[in-house]
């Protein structure tokens, strides 16, 4: 027997949401259910979910769906959820307008696989004119504390090699790009970075890491970029 797809308890969008304040705030009683018997007296208490999925037979990977009227709150459930990512809430408006848009350009509903494709082609590995062919932080011979960068870059396929010192890996190979960049993009000679943080993957010393960077520039807009590498440089 077919089951209309919002029968009560059992039908297939019972416990879906599409609509962007609906997800997002899902998404928040999501994350404080922990606080829930103390505030509430009551193990499950989250917007527009009046019964816990999973005792029902339910799952949770359902709950929220990606169109066109989706937002924030939902495109960074889907990703955490699905694929262990946590990008923070600055990050989010970003992501939700590029998942929007690829929705929009498709007319349907779009899969956890393409919420994570967007994210991996947005944050991960951006298209642009120029690409990074190579690098190499040296410490200076006589104080460790400084470091010689270098970098090849290809810009619109010609490749150059620049240098430039610094006091950590970052700062001299930052400073190697901008050498190269700012005379193209005079621009970028406000953009600043704000924020690096770095997460563990896997175990071990050898550990893979996901590297966070933040940047703004002196209006205060804000860019992000992700990368995953064993080497926290590299990342």
């Amino acid at each position: 027997m077919e089951v209309y797809y919002r029968q009560p308890y059992s039908g297939e969008l019972v416990f879906t949401a599409f609509a962007g304040s609906h997800q997002d705030a899902i998404n928040k009683g999501m994350h404080k259910l922990d606080q829930a018997p103390e505030r509430f007296g009551m193990g499950w208490k989250v917007p527009y979910l009046h019964v816990d999925p999973h005792d029902l037979g339910r799952e949770y990977q359902s709950l929220i769906r990606i169109n066109s009227q989706s937002g924030k709150g939902g495109v960074a459930w889907v990703l955490e959820q699905d694929y262990g990512l946590q990008p923070p809430k600055g990050m989010h408006p970003q992501i939700g307008t590029a998942v929007q848009e690829l929705s929009e350009s498709v007319g349907r509903e779009i899969t956890g696989d393409e919420v994570y494709q967007v994210f991996q082609d947005e944050f991960v590995t951006p298209a642009g004119p120029y690409e990074l062919a190579g690098y190499w932080p040296r410490p200076d011979d006589t104080d460790p504390t400084q470091i010689h960068g270098e970098i090849r870059i290809r810009i619109s396929g010609v490749e150059k090699t620049v240098r430039a010192e610094g006091n950590g890996p970052v700062n001299a190979l930052d400073a190697a790009l901008r050498k190269v960049l700012i005379p193209l993009y005079p621009q970028l000679e406000e953009v600043r970075l704000v924020d690096y943080k770095v997460r563990v993957l896997t175990g071990g010393t050898d550990a893979t890491t996901r590297v966070l960077v933040e940047s703004r520039d002196g209006q205060g807009a804000r860019w992000f970029t992700i990368g995953v590498s064993a080497n926290i440089v590299d990342g």
